[in-house]
């Protein structure tokens, strides 16, 4: 070039080749230095000359070789002067073609050419984006709220900041943080387009701000693996910051990595011994840990900074978050005092928002202690609040709050009623994470109420938002509902498939919580399948897993399980054993549903040792706890109540009992409870010289056993079936039935192992089915 303008535009816009290309002897290592140095993309280049020097002495090392360090004499010619070249560039290509130049020269010449490309580079490079002062201030305060929970106060802030400065990216990226957890979902999608667009315009940014964008881009993106790594950058770059352990704590917790989080919120505070959002997750973590000393010693130091500071509202987060504990921890009264509290305060520093969360907490803490007008009336004020504020989500959210507590209660009339409610506010103001989540509960519902199809229609329409936003854990439950709608229909082969994806979700969570869940799953489905071995395998393992957890409110549902699939295969013992201690353990936590379970599975059990009047006692007592009308368990205690009565020549009773217990299955439309119920009634009708009637009703089961592979079912109800036709004089079909129910049993022995069929023969109301049949059927085998 021969102007300064067109040597820069040689520069910006022209690859030149490597030194090498005039001179053979520089090394690979210098032409790698070299194009680096003047790469085209500002990415590509060197960052820092210290980057620069480093690869530049490695590079020296490498010529130390004699090769390298001979000098050679130069000879000087004199040129006249209006021969001189005008381009510096040029000059130096000159010297790089002189095969006599000392290589230590051209070092020398390359490292200024180097320095001159680098310095024209940074001033052709613009300088890191400086946002408006005011901007600035609102967004550290809008990232005070968002480390410490309070989203609307965050969103609010950051509001104001974008609007001050539009070309704030990190302030847009942060606002998309807060309408994420607000549940705005379109919103902070908006805000990240913007974020994009203002990254693609060329803004430069400083290395921990384009590392902060990344990092939060990735959060809204859920994908935390990322965003934990991003922020491990962030704190080795700037380890100094206590917030930014904060932030990498907070990546953490979104990840469901709660020991790391604990980590991180510990450093910043070791730190910044005044960080009081730190203190503040520090006592939401060890309370979900169940540490409540530890959770009360950070709940306390996160309360003292913030009192000192005059920070009403940190105060009053503080408030909040000890009662959520307490009242997780049953803890009610104590629970309501603090959450009085936190809403009494919020009312003086006229935070809206926060008063809405405490109205609803004490709503959910009036519901559990059983005042149902309180809790109302504190759920109706948290929703008006919402609504005259304009808090769209948390009056969905209040809706939504109010249904799960009526769910609770399986007052799914009301439930339903307060779930659509949500579902319409929620989708006209796109807030689809709680449109989903009411999806969801409305599925649940429709399983309750055994209406299958109804249910898959509710969780396919919510699992695209899910399965979109990754949301892995309420993939998990969509799942869990879909097998447990495939069970009501009697596709158990689809219903295990379900479950096994289930498994392998919760495994990669890594949540063991989720890990025990889908094993029950697994295991029930196993068990509709009859395939009792390897159904209690699964019960085994969640029981282990909940049990070093701690997870002890699960315990009397874990014994019942087990007992359920170990009485069936003739291990009565430790049946007897489990239902005992689930008993005891159901009883002292007064949980009614729970006791009527239990009695109903023991009930079940003693009709099979032929403990007739222990099963009439035990059946009479579950249907004594059913307090809201429940279906199922009215059509399987009835059933064992039934059988229990015809057998204790009270065979008019056991009659009508039988036929009330077929009326209460056909409610659940679930095909297995349904022909169970008809297997008993074909029983007592066959005991009751109905043989007729006890034909008809086995046929009718077995038809239902067969297309499900329920082989031991489907047995018994082929021996009743042979029975009942000997009985009509009908010995052909006797015949019949009867090489069928061998055929059926003998099956079981190669389905679930030699020892298990051994003592599955040797249950007592088996053994009265297998003499009963060849005493009525010469020469059955």
């Amino acid at each position: 070039g021969q102007t300064v303008l067109e040597i820069a535009a040689q520069v910006l816009h022209v690859h030149p080749p490597p030194p090498s290309h005039f001179n053979p002897r520089v090394p690979a290592a210098l032409d790698r230095i070299t194009l680096k140095a003047i790469h085209k993309q500002l990415d590509a280049r060197y960052q820092t000359a210290e980057e620069l020097s480093a690869d530049l002495r490695a590079a020296r090392q490498s010529l130390s070789g004699p090769e390298h360090v001979r000098t050679l004499r130069q000879f000087v010619t004199v040129t006249a002067p209006g021969a001189f070249r005008s381009s510096a560039f040029i000059t130096l290509s000159d010297q790089l073609r002189r095969p006599r130049v000392s290589l230590g020269a051209v070092l020398l010449i390359f490292v200024a050419l180097l320095a001159g490309v680098w310095g024209i580079s940074r001033l052709l490079r613009p300088a890191p984006y400086q946002p408006a002062e005011a901007a600035q201030r609102l967004y550290e305060k809008g990232v005070d709220f968002l480390l410490e929970g309070a989203y609307h106060q965050a969103s609010a802030a950051l509001e104001r900041a974008v609007q001050a400065d539009d070309g704030f990216a990190l302030a847009h990226a942060r606002l998309a943080e807060a309408w994420t957890e607000l549940e705005y979902m379109d919103k902070a999608k908006d805000e990240m387009l913007r974020v994009s667009a203002l990254r693609a315009d060329g803004k430069s940014f400083e290395p921990l701000n384009a590392l902060y964008l990344d990092a939060i881009t990735a959060t809204v993106t859920r994908d935390f693996s990322r965003t934990v790594k991003t922020y491990q950058e962030i704190t080795r770059l700037a380890p100094e910051r206590a917030h930014v352990y904060v932030d990498l704590g907070r990546a953490y917790e979104k990840a469901e990595d709660s020991q790391n989080a604990i980590a991180s919120y510990r450093e910043a505070t070791n730190r910044d011994p005044q960080d009081a959002t730190a203190y503040l997750r520090l006592g939401i973590l060890y309370g979900r840990k169940g540490d409540l000393p530890s959770a009360t010693a950070a709940f306390d130091k996160a309360e003292a900074i913030y009192r000192d500071l005059g920070n009403g509202e940190g105060r009053t987060e503080v408030l909040y978050q000890r009662g959520v504990l307490l009242s997780n921890l049953g803890q009610m009264p104590a629970a309501r005092a603090q959450v009085e509290q936190a809403r009494d305060l919020a009312r003086t520093t006229g935070n809206q928002a926060q008063q809405i969360r405490a109205l609803l907490q004490l709503s959910s803490i009036a519901f559990t202690e059983n005042n149902n007008e309180q809790g109302l009336a504190y759920a109706r004020a948290a929703i008006e609040l919402a609504q005259a504020n304009g808090m769209e989500n948390l009056m969905a959210r209040g809706f939504a709050d109010l249904a799960n507590v009526y769910l609770a209660a399986r007052n799914y009339a009301e439930a339903e009623k307060h779930l659509l409610q949500a579902l319409d506010i929620a989708q006209r103001y796109k807030v689809r994470r709680i449109a989903a989540q009411s999806l969801i509960n409305l599925g649940s519902i429709r399983i309750q109420q055994s209406r299958a199809d109804e249910a898959v229609r509710y969780v396919e329409d919510a699992l695209p938002f899910y399965r979109e936003g990754n949301y892995r854990k309420e993939i998990r439950l969509g799942l869990l509902l879909l097998g447990r709608a495939n069970k009501l229909k009697g596709n158990y082969a689809a219903a295990l498939q379900t479950a096994e994806q289930e498994l392998q979700l919760a495994q990669q969570i890594g949540d063991q919580s989720l890990v025990a869940l889908a094993h029950n799953e697994i295991g029930t489905t196993l068990a509709l399948q009859e395939q009792y071995p390897e159904a209690l395998k699964h019960y085994e393992q969640k029981f282990q897993i909940r049990r070093s957890l701690g997870e002890k409110w699960e315990t009397p549902h874990d014994l019942l399980s087990l007992a359920s699939a170990l009485w069936p295969i003739g291990r009565y013992t430790e049946a007897r054993a489990a239902f005992k201690q689930s008993l005891a353990l159901a009883e002292e936590a007064k949980d009614r549903a729970r006791l009527a379970e239990i009695y109903r599975a023991k009930a079940e059990m003693e009709v099979s040792e032929r403990l007739f009047a222990e099963a009439a006692k035990s059946s009479r007592q579950a249907l004594a706890l059913n307090g809201m009308p429940n279906p199922d368990l009215m059509a399987r205690a009835k059933s064992a109540l039934c059988v229990a009565q015809v057998y204790t020549d009270a065979r008019g009773a056991a009659r009508a009992t039988c036929e009330e217990a077929v009326q209460a299955a056909m409610q659940t439309n679930d095909p297995n409870i349904i022909s169970q119920a008809r297997l008993a009634l074909a029983e007592v009708l066959l005991e009751s010289g109905d043989a007729g009637g006890a034909l008809t009703n086995a046929k009718q089961a077995l038809a239902v056993f067969m297309r499900a592979e329920q082989t031991e079912s489907a047995w018994r109800a082929s021996a009743l079936a042979a029975r009942a036709a000997q009985q009509q004089g009908e010995p052909a079909t006797a015949q019949e039935y009867a090489a069928r129910a061998t055929e059926l049993r003998d099956s079981l022995q190669q389905k679930w192992g030699a020892a298990y069929y051994r003592d599955y023969l040797a249950r007592l109301d088996v053994q009265f089915y297998l003499n009963r049949l060849g005493e009525e059927i010469a020469g059955n085998k």
